[in-house]
Formats: structure tokens, C-alpha cells, sequence
């Protein structure tokens, strides 16, 4: 099972079964009792749980909302990267990329003249060339044209927290030379 919580509801909210041996798995994430949702003027999950908190609470999870009980995490609204007047998530390439990259990455946006953002690869600490990986990704199934990197960055080290979370903005002013 995957689960969705924040601190500020000191519990989780809503669960979804993953795919197993013996089970299917599920695609949405489904409200546990008494909790219902809606969205903002961003796309932004919005959790009314009367029993664990007062008052209705704003995440910055952006969401396509299946139901008053059910969404789909779609990723972090500060992650959204505007390319030509698409909206990427950063969470679902990774996600796809991840069958054929072997080290740590992420994909950020890059201010760009022309598509206002464009979608950018860092890898940290690669064996692999920039052009073996863009190769790799060129034949990646299911991915679209939007969502292969104009640009690819090898760095030796992300930037991280002090419990090993990657700070992107900080590893994107890495890779850009900014920092």
C-alpha cells in the first residue's frame, strides 16, 4: 500500500493498493473515513478531516480529483515546470525515466527565451556520458516529446537536506554554475 498524510493532519489521509502478486492495485488514492477533498484555484488538493483537524487544509500536491473521496497525485505545484505552455511534473518523467538512468536524478526547468522553462536532466556522479543517456531516453516507450530533456547535466554531488532529501533548487544553481 502507498499511503498520503501530512504532518498537520499527524496522520494519513488517504491509501491506495500498489500492484503485487495478488493484487491488481489501484490507481487512485482513496480517502480513509470521515476525510473528503477538493481542489484549489491551482489544482491543489484541499483535505477536509473535521476529526482530525479544525479546519479544511491547503497542500501544494497538485491533483486530478476523481471524486470527493478519491485523486491522483499528479506532483508538487513548486515543481511544475511551464515549457511552451505545457505543464511537466517532474515527478511523473522521473518516474519514467527511471528504467534507464542508474544513478541519482531529477529534471528541473531551465529559464528558456523561447518556451519560458525548458525541461533539463541532472544525474549526479554518472559512469555514463550525457550523450549515452540521451540516447537511452530517445527510445524510452511512453515517454513524450515534452517530457525528453532538452539538456542533460552530470554533477558530482546533489545538494541535500540533513536527512538526504534532495534540495532541487539548490542542485539546479549546481549544475547551472550559479552556486
Amino acid at each position: 500500500y502507498e499511503t498520503y498524510g501530512m504532518t498537520e493532519t499527524v496522520t494519513h489521509v488517504a491509501i491506495r493498493q500498489l500492484k503485487s502478486k495478488n493484487a491488481e492495485g489501484e490507481p487512485h488514492f482513496k480517502a480513509l473515513d470521515n476525510i473528503h477533498f477538493e481542489q484549489d484555484e491551482r489544482s491543489c488538493l484541499v483535505i477536509h478531516a473535521p476529526k482530525l483537524v479544525e479546519n479544511k487544509l491547503v497542500t501544494n500536491d497538485v491533483v486530478r480529483l476523481e471524486s470527493d473521496t478519491s485523486f491522483d497525485l499528479l506532483g508538487r505545484y513548486d515543481n511544475v515546470i511551464n515549457s511552451g505552455g505545457v505543464k511537466l511534473f517532474p515527478e511523473q518523467i522521473e518516474e519514467k525515466l527511471q528504467p534507464v538512468i542508474d544513478e541519482r536524478f531529477i529534471v528541473a526547468g531551465k529559464s528558456d527565451d523561447k518556451l519560458g522553462e525548458k525541461l533539463i536532466l541532472i544525474v549526479e556522479n554518472s559512469r555514463d556520458t550525457a550523450e549515452s543517456i540521451a540516447k537511452r531516453i530517445k527510445y524510452l516507450k511512453g515517454i513524450t516529446k515534452f517530457e525528453v530533456p532538452k539538456d542533460i547535466y552530470i554533477i558530482d554531488k546533489f545538494k541535500e537536506t540533513v536527512n538526504g532529501k534532495i534540495q532541487r533548487g539548490e542542485t539546479l544553481k549546481v549544475a547551472l554554475g550559479k552556486s
